[in-house]
């Protein structure tokens, strides 16, 4: 990979701040870029007219898109990218150990280029699988030039909210495009709650509309009690005698970066599957009128709502264990790549200054001790979120399950970075000691 490093010089990159930007900025960079998201979701591309059948709508909730907008691909290229780069990692035909910070810069910068060659790949793909109808080639390269020019200014605005902003812009997208779906799924002009009310007037009130909303309601309720439970491990500080805290582990330790991969896969299988029938390669599997109905695109297709999950069971028994399993792959892989690992944690928790509350301070015995938790903690939490992602689709909440479950989550890591962020900015002196 090391040969593609004078390529990689010459992407242009957002600069790192010359110091820690202010609270009140990271909330300013953050609100300017999510301003721009949505901007850019009102923008129409050129396409003479052409007309977006309604079954690419499945690829909107994962990514943060507006199919016919410059956010017609959203945060997938992203995404995309860094799931093929965890597999290249993973099975070890790039061979790169990333605990080493330059070759985490390296891995960082090889998957940036290749977001940017996969928003024209998933442009090409875009058209190639009918979003647009049949186009002249001219109009053709119009669109996949427009499409692919709005995923790489997404790109930028992702690492800006990472570099000034609270959080990073995938959560950041997310989270803003699901919150606007169920608002107005549950509050617009045709929300489910005044049909609700409407039918409950009646006489006759009608179940269906009030259950997305319900649904939604406890994909909430589970999300936040989950992001509430973690497990403490007491420390002592070396340099200060009688200096003690405690280490939270959180539960959902990998956050919700398995779901938003998994489900991202799951889209690109659905999109490429379409797009080799449509090319008279039905590899993943046969559609009818753009919906999979075979192979392994239609099992990994979601099951959306009760009425679909009890007209095959089986479909949605397949689709629940895929999600499963594609989730503890991405959160143990997760783990490794981004020093989340015992052994990088220890390393930074022994470089506080801080040892196991009755141990001598050695990295090596809180690399034991975290070595309890850790590898368990990221394939149960893993496993947990692929599950209630799955769950939820089933029950029908708005917005998605998997869109709900992802809101929720980022919403709640961005609080608590809000909390955390502000307490740095007042207690400065409170910050300095605990860093060392």
């Amino acid at each position: 990979m090391r040969k593609f490093i004078p390529i990689l010089e010459k992407i242009p990159e957002v600069e790192l701040p010359l110091k820690e930007p202010s609270f009140n900025e990271k909330l300013k960079w953050t609100a300017v870029v999510l301003i721009l998201y949505f901007i850019m979701g009102t923008i129409d591309i050129y396409t003479a007219g052409a007309q977006i059948p309604p079954i690419f709508q499945f690829w909107q909730t994962v990514t943060a898109s507006k199919i016919g907008t410059l956010i017609t691909l959203g945060i997938g290229p992203i995404v995309t990218a860094g799931i093929i780069m965890q597999l290249l990692v993973g099975s070890g035909i790039i061979q790169m150990d990333l605990s080493i910070p330059e070759n985490r810069a390296l891995f960082q910068g090889f998957q940036k280029l290749l977001s940017i060659v996969l928003s024209f790949v998933e442009a090409a793909l875009f058209v190639g699988a009918g979003a647009f109808g049949p186009l002249p080639l001219a109009l053709t390269l119009l669109v996949i030039i427009q499409i692919a020019i709005g995923s790489i200014i997404l790109i930028y605005l992702d690492e800006i909210v990472s570099k000034y902003g609270i959080g990073s812009g995938i959560g950041l997208f997310i989270a803003a495009g699901v919150s606007q779906t169920i608002f107005v799924g549950t509050f617009g002009p045709e929300g489910y709650l005044w049909r609700f009310l409407s039918s409950l007037l009646q006489g006759s009130p009608n179940i269906e509309f009030i259950a997305p909303i319900i649904g939604t309601i406890i994909v909430f309720l589970m999300v936040v009690y989950a992001e509430c439970l973690r497990v403490e491990i007491p420390l002592a500080h070396g340099r200060i005698k009688g200096a003690v805290a405690k280490y939270p582990i959180k539960f959902i330790y990998v956050s919700n970066i398995p779901v938003i991969l998994a489900a991202a896969l799951f889209a690109n299988i659905q999109l490429w599957g379409l797009a080799l029938y449509r090319a008279g390669f039905p590899i993943l599997g046969n559609y009818v009128n753009g919906v999979p109905v075979s192979g392994i695109a239609y099992y990994l297709s979601t099951p959306y709502g009760l009425s679909n999950v009890l007209a095959d069971p089986i479909h949605a028994i397949i689709y629940l264990i895929a999600m499963i399993i594609a989730c503890i792959f991405f959160g143990i892989f997760w783990v490794e790549t981004t020093g989340l690992d015992p052994k990088s944690m220890a390393k930074r928790i022994s470089s506080l200054g801080m040892a196991i509350k009755g141990f001598r301070r050695s990295e090596k015995a809180i690399e034991q001790r975290l070595r309890r938790y850790i590898p368990a903690l990221t394939i149960m939490s893993s496993a947990f979120v692929g599950f209630l992602a799955g769950i939820a689709n089933f029950i029908g909440a708005l917005g998605g399950g998997t869109g709900v479950l992802l809101t929720v989550s980022i919403v709640y890591r961005m609080y608590e970075q809000l909390i955390k962020d502000k307490i740095d900015e007042l207690h400065p002196i409170i910050s300095k000691i605990l860093k060392g």
